[in-house]
């Protein structure tokens, strides 16, 4: 564990309006240089084929000095950032996620940021105590987090969609905040399943999720699963949580009933929203913000009755105080670093202070004051068609305005003003957000104590637990598609068999005398 005892993964924000001076313009707080006089590279995993050349970035440039170029991530960008750190390629500054950025600083390519600080006034007001969790034990900050700090909102679901519900269940029920149990959540599939085999003359799904959403933070929050098992004071891996085979077994009553999608294995992303879109599935399960784009063209083509809205599902024996599903890392879940490929660190750190200021926040999240907002009695206001926009589908929306497509050392919750930084999400919630909320109640809690607790890279113990969840990963799939519960109880035993004789007891000894270091460090 040694150097990367401070952090890792997931956040967002929270909403709210105060007053605050009109005479106190973003703008008026940067003296804007004339020309770009230094320049930085920068690889950001989220950028796509995004060029740092809209109106947002040019302002960026011009606020801070510096000319700034996005490298191209590719098309597969994790690759690219295993490529990067093999070749010693990576440009000044790197975002990526906070997974990988342990390779990253044990192969001691980054810059210690703790010497530049004096230069980030910004960076240490902002961050706060932040900093003293993502600083190492000898007191060096490698890394600046990215969506941190904490946010009680609602993450994950199960979201259905509301014209099917209100058929099968109810108007009164589908609009209630209510939990289901996991019986009552069964045979809302099956009635689906009885009244629509056939849509469109395609088979109907009753659920399903895609490979390429975290379905499993909804499917363990309903169990009230955590990142590890808890016993006499030790971490275990998950798997060992009895509630775990619990699980499994209603995933796979869920395909034995043909109420689960049969491609769910191979479900990728694309053909996961085309089946929504057509209007062939009832329920799925993610984070609520998954189906953003979804539904937004669900409500362009039939209004707000064909969204897929998010429900509480208790698993057996679980009480409504007892599930996880709004699990959120207060640190966040990306990670922003120098690397010692950086010519100019002085001018990267002009970049970082500003970003990572409420100018900054600001300027990448609501946009350029009297363009995108204004103040309007002394309150930070969203112009008309800023707020109009973001009706339709979020990332055209982005498209459109550049409005949220640069979000580096992202804080969550409000500015000194009472605005909400991030006002796409939190200014003007979404009806399925507002939803989320009402029925998610008792679900936060805080990931960061268990993020990155796994073996250092380099140590037998780190190829013992690659290997495990090697072995996780292929046994997941057979349990949940078992022919008979019998045969997933069977699979689930084997699985743990197999895990054992890797070495799974040792691995399990290291994480837990992490998780003691991490609590001591903390102060926990």
């Amino acid at each position: 564990m040694g150097k990367r005892l401070a952090a890792t993964m997931l956040v967002v924000a929270g909403i709210g309006l105060m007053g605050c001076s009109e005479k106190e313009t973003d703008t008026a707080k940067t003296q804007i240089p004339k020309e770009n006089t230094d320049e930085i590279t920068v690889f950001d995993i989220n950028s796509g084929d995004w060029q740092f050349d809209d109106r947002i970035a040019q302002e960026i440039m011009a606020r801070t000095g510096v000319k700034i170029t996005v490298i191209d991530p590719t098309d597969d960008p994790s690759e690219k950032v295993d490529l990067m750190l093999a070749y010693r390629d990576y440009p000044d500054m790197i975002l990526i996620s906070l997974s990988d950025i342990g390779r990253y600083q044990d192969a001691g390519v980054l810059l210690d940021l703790e010497p530049y600080l004096d230069q980030a006034p910004n960076v240490e007001s902002m961050y706060g105590d932040m900093l003293n969790r993502l600083r190492t034990e000898d007191g060096k900050l490698y890394y600046l987090s990215n969506w941190y700090g904490k946010d009680e909102d609602a993450v994950s679901g199960f979201h259905i969609r509301y014209d099917y519900m209100v058929e099968v269940a109810g108007k009164e029920r589908a609009d209630s905040n209510e939990p289901f149990t996991q019986e009552e959540f069964l045979e809302l599939l099956r009635i689906f399943k009885e009244k629509y085999p056939v849509i469109d003359g395609q088979e109907s799904i009753p659920f399903t999720t895609s490979i390429n959403l975290n379905s499993s933070a909804a499917l363990q929050g309903m169990y009230g699963l955590k990142t590890y098992y808890e016993k006499d004071g030790n971490l275990q891996y998950l798997v060992r949580d009895p509630n775990y085979l619990e699980m499994i077994l209603f995933l796979n009553q869920m395909y034995r009933e043909g109420l689960m999608d049969k491609e769910w294995v191979v479900n990728r992303r694309a053909l996961f929203n085309e089946k929504l879109i057509e209007g062939r599935v009832f329920a799925t399960a993610c984070a609520y913000w998954d189906l953003d784009d979804d539904n937004g063209v669900l409500r362009q083509d039939g209004g707000n009755e064909t969204c897929f809205y998010g429900y509480k599902v208790l698993g057996k024996g679980i009480d409504e105080t007892q599930t996880t599903y709004s699990g959120r890392n207060s640190i966040g879940w990306d990670a922003i670093a120098l690397t010692d490929n950086c010519r100019n660190p002085e001018a990267a750190i002009r970049v970082m202070n500003f970003l990572a200021s409420e100018e900054g926040q600001y300027l990448m999240l609501w946009g350029i004051e009297g363009e995108d907002w204004d103040y309007v009695d002394g309150v930070r206001t969203p112009r008309a068609e800023i707020l109009e926009s973001l009706d339709s589908v979020v990332n055209e929306a982005v498209d459109r305005t550049s409005i949220r497509k640069w979000r580096w050392f992202i804080k969550n919750g409000l500015g000194s003003d009472g605005s909400p930084y991030d006002m796409m999400t939190k200014y003007q919630p979404s009806d399925e957000a507002i939803v989320i909320n009402q029925r998610m109640k008792y679900d936060y809690w805080d990931i960061s104590l268990y993020s990155g607790l796994e073996p250092e890279s380099g140590t037998q113990e780190a190829l013992m637990w690659k290997n495990i969840e090697d072995i996780y990963d292929k046994a997941y799939p057979r349990m949940v598609n078992a022919a008979s519960q019998e045969e997933a109880i069977r699979l689930y035993e084997k699985m743990i068999q197999d895990m054992e004789a890797e070495g799974l007891k040792k691995v399990e000894a290291v994480i837990s005398e992490n998780y003691r270091q991490r609590l001591e460090l903390w102060g926990e």
